[in-house]
């Protein structure tokens, strides 16, 4: 078994920058309609190091692997909200408008979306929603201060709707159809602004994402653009953000993406583009001590939804709903959320 999983990786690395747009995935490591299974063992993998993750985790899941399906447990077809790990779908589609020339760039001003913005909120960029540094609804100049901030989300989802003048699901569908999902609806959740895509539909992207914008051959997503931006991009010594009295000012009345404007200290140095980042933090010790420097996230409610890229590992894991994730403790190496990525690293090893 070894030696078969040794020859499929060296197979694997003979491919890279080879055109693959009509190979079947067996041999070009991205699905067709559907994820082709693998057994854990056959590509390497401790299959009861996966099976002690699944259980810890509960919920419903997925675990890719070289681009093979090797773990599944729950409800891996349905659609379901997945909260916060949405926002970074966002930003995926924020960067096919620049792409597109729909916006020439992340530092587009959102003004050119038809927003009347107060004078204080006038300079705020794309990329300042993306990064949670916009300002909006709070007391802080953009740019200025760290906020974690869901009406300024909700002001970035709305936004991109008027770029590309068309719903979130229509945007997403036309862009990304490349990617085959199998169980149909990416979006639809408060107002069609989230994501409730199924587990291994959500995968797909993450996939994408690991290949740096490329599927079969295809940037998708122009490699170099991805490659630039995909990255940690706020300060480390950015401060927190202000909010000023006992409501959030949401003068253009757009609401909230689900939470306030100001919900935790967490996020400088290892924030971008809606992408948690496994960085040092302030303890010196990385966001997931036990994972990878490389890998990065889509979090949703402080860890019961993830997609979690694991690039070096070539591996991509969905959790929806998650029933015992453990804290949001960046940096805490005796965490159960960290100690729940050991069990994957642990697999590979």
């Amino acid at each position: 078994m070894r030696l078969l999983a040794l020859a499929h990786r060296m197979a694997v690395v003979a491919m890279v920058g080879v055109s693959t747009t009509t190979a079947p995935a067996s041999e070009s490591g991205f699905p067709g309609e559907r994820w082709e299974e693998r057994a854990p063992t056959e590509l390497g993998l401790a299959a009861a190091k996966l099976d002690a993750f699944a259980a810890r985790v509960g919920g419903d899941g997925v675990i890719i692997k070289d681009g093979f399906l090797v773990k599944t447990w729950g409800e891996v077809a349905t659609h379901k909200w997945w909260a916060s790990a949405s926002k970074p779908v966002l930003s995926t589609l924020l960067l096919t408008a620049v792409q597109e020339g729909k916006l020439a760039s992340l530092d587009a001003p959102v003004r050119d979306a038809g927003w009347a913005l107060s004078e204080k909120d006038a300079p705020m960029t794309f990329r300042q929603l993306a990064n949670m540094t916009s300002g909006y609804a709070t007391a802080d100049a953009p740019g200025a201060a760290w906020a974690y901030n869901d009406f300024a989300i909700q002001l970035y989802a709305r936004s991109l709707e008027k770029i590309f003048a068309q719903p979130l699901a229509e945007a997403f569908a036309a862009r990304f159809a490349a990617l085959q999902f199998q169980d149909g609806a990416f979006f639809g959740h408060r107002n069609g602004l989230d994501v409730v895509a199924s587990p291994r539909d959500f995968a797909r992207l993450g996939w994408l994402w690991l290949n740096r914008g490329r599927w079969r051959g295809v940037e998708v997503i122009a490699e170099k653009l991805f490659n630039a931006e995909v990255r940690p991009q706020v300060p480390a010594h950015l401060p927190r953000a202000v909010t000023a009295g006992p409501k959030p000012e949401d003068y253009l009345a757009i609401g909230s993406y689900g939470g306030g404007t100001n919900q935790t200290p967490h996020g400088p140095g290892g924030y971008g583009l809606n992408f948690w980042f496994n960085t040092p933090t302030s303890s010196g010790e990385r966001v997931w001590p036990a994972a990878p420097p490389d890998a990065y996230q889509a979090n949703g409610l402080w860890n019961r939804d993830t997609l979690t890229v694991f690039p070096g590992l070539r591996m991509v894991v969905a959790v929806r709903g998650a029933k015992t994730p453990g804290k949001f403790e960046p940096g805490r190496a005796e965490g159960e959320f960290n100690q729940n990525l050991r069990l994957l690293v642990e697999a590979v090893k």
